[in-house]
């Protein structure tokens, strides 16, 4: 399996000057600062932090979280007044991440552990580090519906809701997943049956706990978090698959420290935390956060390989409609 992947990969990345392989060494005189910027809950970076400075004590790592649209607001602010400090970006909006491919402004580099990954989550510039999934969610003791679909049956109308898709990367995924899988009729359809998109996945869940919205489009990541706050329903019709790209800027001043630690989030020890972080890690083989099915065992929505590329591409347009629902 390995094998093939590293051929899929030989022929992809044809004619492109990627860097394989474990990098140069850091230079020892003083040590190197790599700055992460990341759409992870806080929480999270915290665990990430601590093991970081354990495992990786000559680098000076820094990080700035924040919602994935304020993480690439400011990176790219930061790149247009003359370069940003970011060496590493972690966020949950895989159309940045072609973009920034398109427009030459990501490192080429491809972790070898990233070899091991399916074809859908690893590209010459970027590569996943984790899995969320977008699932529903619906108030305890009531009645949900069992499909992503459902939500545009009248039976259900003015009973659900989801983040906003402007600022939560997560959502703006998967409402592109719902785009390309359904097209503008079923977004249309959404809205004509009451659809809300406000704030992130915490708001969502906080909308189905209080009642005010019972059913909620939310991450199951949130979900875990407060065990027992709702119900978690595996959409009948596919959870939607939103990868955490890693990948390192142009602009990043020490590129050898940040494919150290790029290395690093995807070794055994990083992805270990990833799970206790309540995300299921790309890698085949790794077991799934306490309480749920590994991903191999859950129906997931059938997105094309190229979803990445095509959620980008159809960006612009997909947010013009969005706006014109919100009207």
């Amino acid at each position: 399996m390995a094998t093939s992947r590293g051929l899929f990969l030989v022929a992809l990345l044809s004619g492109c000057r990627v860097e394989l392989g474990p990098p140069g060494q850091v230079a020892t005189s003083g040590r190197p600062t790599v700055w992460i910027y990341t759409a992870i809950y806080q929480e999270q970076v915290d665990q990430f932090e601590a093991l970081a400075n354990t495992e990786l004590p000559d680098i000076d790592i820094q990080w700035f979280q924040g919602g994935s649209e304020k993480v690439a607001q400011r990176w790219e602010a930061e790149h247009s007044a003359g370069g940003s400090p970011a060496c590493i970006v972690a966020t949950s909006d895989p159309s940045w991440y072609v973009d920034l491919t398109d427009r030459g402004l990501l490192l080429p580099y491809v972790s070898p552990r990233a070899l091991e990954l399916p074809r859908a989550w690893v590209t010459p510039t970027f590569a996943a580090h984790h899995i969320d999934l977008m699932v529903i969610g619906a108030q305890n003791g009531k009645p949900a519906p069992t499909r992503f679909a459902d939500l545009a049956d009248p039976a259900w109308k003015d009973t659900f809701s989801s983040g906003d898709p402007f600022s939560s990367g997560t959502t703006f995924t998967t409402v592109s997943a719902f785009d390309q899988l359904h097209g503008q009729p079923f977004l249309e359809a959404l809205d004509t049956n009451g659809w809300i998109m406000a704030g992130g996945n915490s708001a969502v869940l906080s909308r189905i706990q209080s009642g005010e919205k019972p059913v909620g489009i939310v991450l199951l990541n949130n979900l875990l978090t407060k065990p027992g706050s709702a119900q978690i329903i595996f959409p009948a019709d596919g959870a939607v698959p939103v990868p955490g790209p890693l990948a390192i800027p142009t602009d990043c001043p020490e590129p050898d420290a940040a494919k150290r630690v790029y290395d690093w989030w995807m070794g055994d020890s990083a992805q270990a935390l990833v799970v206790k972080s309540r995300m299921h890690s790309p890698f085949p083989g790794m077991p799934a956060p306490d309480g749920v099915p590994p991903l191999d065992e859950i129906v997931l929505a059938p997105l094309p390989d190229d979803f990445a590329a095509r959620a980008a591409h159809r960006a612009p347009d997909l947010r013009a409609r969005l706006e014109a629902l919100q009207r």
